[in-house]
């Protein structure tokens, strides 16, 4: 899909540290399982193209520490995010505003025994919170990896793709208001 692209979403992955964050998601851009993931120091980046209704939608993914002393550092990266795979549900909140959207991840599905959280409480959790939804998921084997990040990547595109005048906060790259259009013109854009 190349460089080009008509929407770029940055998504933030934040939670408490060895959930499986980093596995999660390199499971999603890789498509493989990484049993050895070196502990995220601050931020980590990565970026994975998608195509959604012949749009072509860049994800910025921002693997956070999920360590207690990285948290002054990783928060400065919770600006501008358009939406958030959580755990920390109030800080999120707090950095990044309540109107973005985002999804509860009770990772490390597979491992049954060690269970914490059912998926009742999770389900109701989310609600409760307004996010979107609670997914189950496994970096191990692959389980609702791709639909966690397709979910968030279908909402975004549907709020930012939505007719609508022209807004700061919008990313659709194509855009050129009217009052620009003979600006434009003179330099051959």
């Amino acid at each position: 899909m190349g460089d080009s692209y008509d929407y770029l979403f940055k998504i933030i992955l934040v939670g408490d540290g060895e959930v499986g964050k980093t596995s999660f998601v390199k499971r999603f851009t890789t498509g493989h399982f990484h049993r050895d993931c070196k502990m995220t120091i601050g931020v980590d980046f990565t970026i994975q193209t998608l195509q959604l209704d012949g749009k072509i939608v860049k994800l910025e993914i921002w693997d956070t520490a999920g360590q207690e002393r990285f948290r002054s550092i990783v928060t400065r990266y919770y600006r501008d995010a358009h939406a958030a795979l959580v755990i920390w549900i109030n800080e999120v909140k707090m950095k990044c505003g309540e109107d973005i959207p985002h999804i509860l991840l009770g990772n490390k599905c597979d491992k049954l025994s060690s269970r914490t959280v059912s998926s009742s409480d999770g389900e109701c959790f989310a609600r409760q919170h307004d996010m979107m939804s609670f997914l189950e998921t496994s970096a191990k084997d692959g389980r609702n990896v791709d639909d966690a990040f397709y979910k968030l990547a279908q909402e975004l595109f549907r709020t930012y793709s939505e007719p609508m005048d022209y807004r700061f906060d919008s990313i659709k790259l194509d855009y050129l208001p009217d009052n620009t259009a003979s600006w434009w013109g003179c330099c051959g854009y």
